[in-house]
């Protein structure tokens, strides 16, 4: 009784955060505020808008203007006009408008919607926050508003860089920038989402001392890569010289296959500690093997040393040997990766890549447009997950979820007539036989988080 009780609680609130995105008036509201719509005589609706640049292009991303039109006669049959009249509207007021949807889609992604069971190694930490980016090639026309990086890359790119709670399946931040912007100046992008105990993963790209420092000062934590161009020293005097690394470990811990140290890294001497995974020879074969074959990509020399670091998993983090053993660090740090494949579900199911267009307004409409229908999918996918793992036993399989929302225009009509109540009925009813993970012997990365499970058990890190 207690769990139908939350199961009917947890609903109620998906329901109550998709009929907020999409209230036909509020959209209005904005439309009119953003001057997408000036004129009470316009035929089209800003909910029409936003149906026609999120549900609408999931089967088709790469339509045409005339295609556009034909959609949002079906949409709205008395929004019927022409490619032309369409092409004048989607100008920059429309490029507002859909940012503004987006902010307030964003805004229900602030309260989770479901309590999660803790997560074994995880437990100590009020969220999980990954943050990574992926890049989108754009038309070469697109190079002024866009740039890319040029050469044997797309001359235009635009890169969405992600910040995400992976325990509660939230949104917090979605930002856009031409391809050639680096992580790294968005690594103190995460310190304004920060609160008490929360725990911070991010790739190489991401690394700044200063970051980790304010993260500390958050009274936060972080797990990273290590990497090769920090200096490591054993001591906080300034001094002290840094270490050669790889050759320090192997004279001092020729047979360890997990060393933890305390260690400060770069000028600054921030303290933290390093955990040195000592990784199996076919790993680092095909570790080398990658970096060998991209250097020649790019007509670079990799250095010994270069070639010696790869023979280690290197990760450092503020978080105590007390919470974490050093056999379960960079078991933890898989949880990345949860990124990286949702990004790839979003390229091959969502086409969040397929950007048709050369106008820069056309190409950002449809870039948050596709935001919109993103955060839509994690508010339901966050209740999916929910009722899967803590009833179930299961875990849900994104991309069946996300091609059973497309199936038979279940997503688009829910938004299109507010039923999301019936939605929700159906994929409680579709979830135990058609949208979980196929069970298997090899564990998980999360049941390996859940049982402390050390880092080389059961899988290999890449």
């Amino acid at each position: 009784m207690k769990l139908k009780h939350q199961m009917n609680r947890y609903a109620s609130k998906v329901k109550g955060k998709l009929t907020t995105i999409f209230d036909p008036e509020h959209l209005e509201t904005l439309a009119r505020q953003s001057q997408f719509i000036q004129r009470s005589s316009s035929k089209m609706a800003g909910k029409d808008f936003v149906e026609l640049m999120t549900t609408e292009l999931i089967e088709e991303p790469a339509v045409s203007l005339e295609g556009l039109c034909d959609l949002l006669v079906d949409l709205n049959p008395q929004a019927e006009m022409s490619p032309q009249a369409l092409h004048q509207r989607i100008n920059p007021h429309a490029v507002t408008y859909l940012q503004e949807v987006v902010q307030l889609a964003l805004r229900q992604q602030l309260e989770p919607v479901c309590n999660r069971l803790p997560l074994g190694a995880l437990a100590p930490f009020g969220r999980v926050l990954l943050e990574d980016s992926t890049q989108c090639r754009l038309h070469e026309k697109l190079a002024a508003t866009f740039k890319g990086s040029g050469g044997s890359a797309s001359p235009a790119a635009v890169k969405i860089d992600l910040i995400y709670d992976v325990l509660h399946h939230s949104l917090l931040e979605m930002h856009l920038s031409d391809g050639t912007a680096a992580d790294q100046g968005r690594a103190l992008a995460i310190i304004p989402h920060l609160r008490s105990d929360d725990l911070v993963l991010r790739d190489l790209g991401y690394l700044s001392l200063e970051s980790l420092r304010q993260i500390e000062a958050q009274d936060a934590w972080y797990l990273s890569r290590l990497s090769k161009g920090v200096d490591v020293y054993l001591e906080a005097d300034a001094q002290a010289p840094a270490l050669v690394f790889i050759e320090h470990l192997e004279r001092y811990y020729p047979d360890d296959h997990v060393i933890d140290l305390p260690v400060y890294i770069g000028h600054e001497r921030v303290p933290c500690r390093l955990l040195a995974y000592r990784l199996p020879n076919p790993v680092v074969q095909e570790r080398r093997r990658k970096a060998l074959e991209e250097a020649r990509k790019k007509g670079r020399q990799l250095s010994p040393e270069y070639l010696d670091w790869l023979s280690f998993g290197l990760y450092i983090t503020n978080v105590s040997q007390q919470v974490w053993p050093p056999k379960v660090v960079g078991t933890i740090y898989r949880l990345r990766w949860q990124v990286e494949l949702t990004f790839r579900n979003w390229k091959s199911l969502l086409n969040i890549n397929v950007l048709k267009g050369t106008r820069p307004e056309r190409i950002k409409c449809i870039i948050y447009g596709r935001l919109i229908t993103i955060i839509m999918l994690a508010i339901i996918s966050s209740y999916a997950s929910w009722y899967a793992e803590d009833y179930l036993q299961r875990e849900l399989s994104l991309p069946k979820l996300i091609n059973w929302l497309k199936r038979k225009n279940r997503l688009a009509n829910a938004m299109h007539g507010g039923t999301f109540e019936a939605l929700l009925r159906n994929l409680r009813r579709a979830l135990p036989k058609l949208l979980c993970k196929q069970k298997r012997k090899r564990r998980t990365s999360r049941q390996l988080i859940e049982e402390h499970g050390a880092y080389m058990e059961d899988a290999l890190a890449a």
